[in-house]
């Protein structure tokens, strides 16, 4: 469209022909007003020769005023013509002039109409380019991310290196129902849980706070801190339809969710090589238990996996049970109703 509206604007224009249209009419006018002019002329010498040459000569013949009325006549004809014929181009002159105004408005709003469109194009091309760019980003970003995939795939294959694992004559695993005791072992420091005296207290705390159903389906508490430790323990209300004498009746009850316990401050206990000496704080705890009705529970995160076998053969040679709890990362030690009790060896 932009390149026939070009080519439109180049051809000859309306006015070009309108301007040859009047220039031939002016020259036809001329040309009438000269012959007119020239026929008047010549009647009128010859008028004025004819008078002269009767009193001058009595054997020419005379001139009629009849022939000089109808030249006169003839004269002032050709002279009404061409005053008709100036007004009839005053009129196109004038027509011209409207036409040439009314193509000048058409060729204004062409040319905003252009200048509108062009606009719009270059909008298209810049979101086009927008979009392709986005388009490229997402395609790095796929390949990244395949790139990440394949090299986590790679590292699944290849599993850990090999190393040696020394054999503890440990008995099989049984699950825990004596007196248990919580430690926790992370970035290499072993720290004692306060579990027992955190379970003590909330059953003191939770009834207390029981009117908080009322309101809402569940609420948040938070006790301690207790050894460096706080608790944060959850009592969700639950309801039951049972069908008694013929009625459906619904009972309430409210219930422990779940519990966490997570340290103050990090890092948090003794480094584990420094509790396994006398005079620490973990001997101190363990040395006034009893073997054989006591099992350790250690709480043990993915850093400090290979420092729980030290721990372990440490507790075996003194005769305890030993049970481990793996925790991924950044994820805090709890219990909930529906939880698994410790295995220990």
């Amino acid at each position: 469209m932009r390149r026939a509206s070009q080519s439109q604007a180049e051809a000859p224009g309306h006015d070009s022909f309108l301007d040859v249209v009047a220039n031939l009419v002016g020259i036809m006018i001329i040309l009438i007003m000269v012959v007119g002019i020239g026929t008047k002329k010549a009647f009128v010498a010859e008028a004025k020769a004819s008078n002269t040459a009767a009193n001058d000569v009595d054997a020419s013949p005379a001139v009629s005023e009849d022939d000089v009325r109808a030249a006169v006549a003839e004269a002032t004809a050709v002279e009404t013509d061409m005053q008709a014929l100036a007004a009839r181009i005053a009129r196109q002159n004038l027509e011209v002039a409207y036409r040439r105004a009314e193509r000048d408005k058409i060729l204004t709003l062409l040319s905003a109409a252009e200048k509108g469109l062009e606009d719009r194009r270059q909008d298209l091309d810049e979101r086009q380019n927008l979009q392709l760019d986005l388009q490229r980003q997402l395609t790095k970003s796929q390949q990244e991310l395949e790139e990440i995939e394949r090299a986590r795939l790679a590292a699944e294959r290849m599993g850990p290196p090999p190393g040696v694992i020394e054999h503890l004559p440990t008995p099989m695993a049984k699950t825990v129902f004596g007196h248990e005791y919580h430690f926790r072992l992370a970035q290499g420091r072993l720290a004692y849980i306060p579990w027992d005296e955190f379970v003590e207290r909330m059953k003191t705390d939770a009834p207390q706070k029981m009117h908080r159903l009322k309101d809402q389906t569940q609420f948040t508490e938070t006790l301690g801190p207790i050894e460096g430790f706080v608790m944060k323990y959850t009592i969700k209300k639950f309801e039951r339809s049972m069908q008694a004498a013929g009625a459906v009746a619904t009972q309430q009850r409210a219930e422990l969710d779940r519990f966490v316990i997570e340290p103050l401050q990090e890092p948090e206990g003794e480094l584990l090589e420094r509790a396994m000496r006398p005079n620490s704080d973990f001997r101190d705890r363990i040395d006034r238990l009893a073997p054989a009705k006591s099992t350790i529970t250690v709480w043990v995160y993915p850093d400090s996996y290979h420092q729980f076998r030290d721990l372990k053969k440490f507790l075996f040679d003194r005769g305890y049970l030993a049970a481990a709890r793996p925790l991924p990362d950044g994820h805090p030690i709890g219990a909930s109703p529906d939880g698994s009790r410790s295995a220990a060896q």
